[in-house]
């Protein structure tokens, strides 16, 4: 993995990674970046906390080629057992606990996504909208119930099981 500080004024900004999180070889992690037990970070991914800081709970997924950024004034926050697609971007945003964000979805600065939300593939959410608590944002609009929280359940156990798995092997088995 490429962890990375950066100077900012004169503070040295250095990411906080939990012991027990395995971050792939091939992802970057710049900055004021924190992230807390159990989460795993697929390759290609980037997490850069250069502008604000980035807080990233226990027990999240953030699948290959993710980018989790801030804005100028806008942190980004992850809650817990959180499954962040494949491609998706995560841009001075808020994800609380339990949802999923789908593959190349964007969630744009000021966006809160709640408990229990899903986000799904190829979706925009614009500024400072927010997707409640247990319901799903399709495409471009907010359009109902979120039911199928079980499913992703078993989702995000797995690969997030296969994730602490790499970290404790070889690089070449």
């Amino acid at each position: 993995m490429t962890i990375i500080s950066i100077k900012k004024g004169e503070k040295v900004l250095s990411p906080e990674i939990d012991p027990s999180a395995w971050i792939s070889e091939h992802a970057l992690v710049i900055g004021d970046v924190t992230i807390g037990s159990e989460t795993v970070v697929y390759q290609g991914a980037i997490i850069r906390g250069d502008f604000a800081k980035v807080k990233i709970g226990a027990k999240n997924v953030i699948q290959d080629g993710a980018i989790i950024n801030t804005a100028e004034g806008f942190k980004t926050k992850i809650g817990d057992n959180n499954l962040i697609g494949f491609h998706a971007l995560v841009h001075g945003a808020t994800v609380k606990n339990n949802s999923v964000i789908g593959i190349k979805s964007v969630l744009m600065t000021g966006v809160k996504v709640e408990d229990d939300a899903l986000v799904g593939a190829n979706s925009f959410v614009p500024m400072m909208k927010k997707v409640p608590a247990g319901k799903k944002w399709i495409g471009l609009e907010l359009k109902g119930e979120n039911t199928q929280g079980q499913m992703w359940e078993i989702g995000r156990k797995s690969w997030r099981k296969m994730g602490l798995e790499m970290k404790n092997q070889d690089s070449k088995p």
